[in-house]
């Protein structure tokens, strides 16, 4: 009997020591490592509604104009990318480029030239740093905002300095941006929320809040607008790496002149897919 009770404890001692804990919690940070590839798999769509009212004398004008009341615009694209990293240097830096192996509208049309390729830096566990594009076809300004909207995709997923983020718990980042509206400036803060769902497999699951703060420079009650949004995140924490991000997000704005007005409603979807190439 007592041999029999010896063997199961030294059978349950080693399960226990063999199983590997369950991590409690992590430190959400994006790395890319050096000499790597990286395919990204991006899908865009926006759908804006604008409605006019006002005065008869501008809304004739705008009929004029031929301009449909309510103004109805649907965009979507879906890019493929290639992002390879090259040998890491004493600096500890080491060279990045990302290549556009695949880029269309809902039109059927390129919007970014296949083949274009937008060249940076990263130094140690930084992300990217961009500065420069190459290609055929794009002038000088379509390279600037090719270069930052680059630039600001990757930025989007720099977060600050963490401590522990156990299983329910959650941090927020604000960013700031701006939007001109008929000759002025709308200063925005747009507020996310990352709350740490799960831990299965190694990969984490996140549950994403937006807000939006709207203010214009000019202070005045012409304007008004509010924004929210819902999404999602799975983190890769072997590979410090965001394999999956989904995030919709809902704008309403007003702005009233002098002899009307209109209502601006934008539903924007963004989703994005990054696998890990095979050494």
């Amino acid at each position: 009997m007592m041999k029999k009770s010896i063997a199961i404890l030294l059978l349950l001692a080693f399960f226990s020591c063999s199983t590997p804990p369950k991590p409690e919690g992590l430190i959400l940070k994006v790395q890319y490592q050096p000499e790597k590839t990286y395919s990204i798999s991006t899908i865009r769509g926006t759908e804006t509604v604008i409605t006019y009212s006002g005065q008869d004398i501008a809304m004739r004008k705008l009929k004029s104009m031929r301009i449909k009341n309510p103004t109805i615009s649907k965009v979507k694209t879906k890019t493929d990318t290639e992002l390879v990293t090259g040998k890491k240097s004493a600096d500890n830096s080491f060279p990045v480029s990302l290549t556009y192996k695949k880029t269309m509208s809902l039109d059927g049309k390129n919007e970014i030239p296949e083949g274009s390729v937008v060249e940076g830096e990263i130094m140690g566990d930084q992300l990217p740093i961009f500065n420069s594009v190459t290609s055929g076809t794009l002038d000088f300004k379509q390279k600037a905002q090719l270069l930052q909207t680059v630039q600001n995709m990757f930025e989007q997923f720099e977060f600050p300095e963490q401590q522990l983020l156990k299983i329910g718990e959650q941090f927020s980042t604000d960013r700031p941006t701006e939007m001109a509206m008929e000759g002025s400036t709308i200063e925005i803060v747009i507020t996310t929320t990352y709350k740490l769902l799960s831990i299965k497999n190694d990969v984490a699951q996140f549950e994403l809040g937006q807000s939006y703060q709207m203010t214009p420079k000019r202070m005045d009650n012409s304007f008004t607008g509010k924004g929210s949004g819902k999404g999602q995140l799975s983190f890769d924490i072997g590979n410090s790496l965001i394999t999956e991000y989904s995030i919709k997000t809902e704008l309403d704005m007003n702005k009233k002149l002098d002899y009307y007005e209109f209502d601006l409603k934008t539903i924007n979807e963004f989703s994005q897919t990054t696998q890990i190439g095979k050494p």
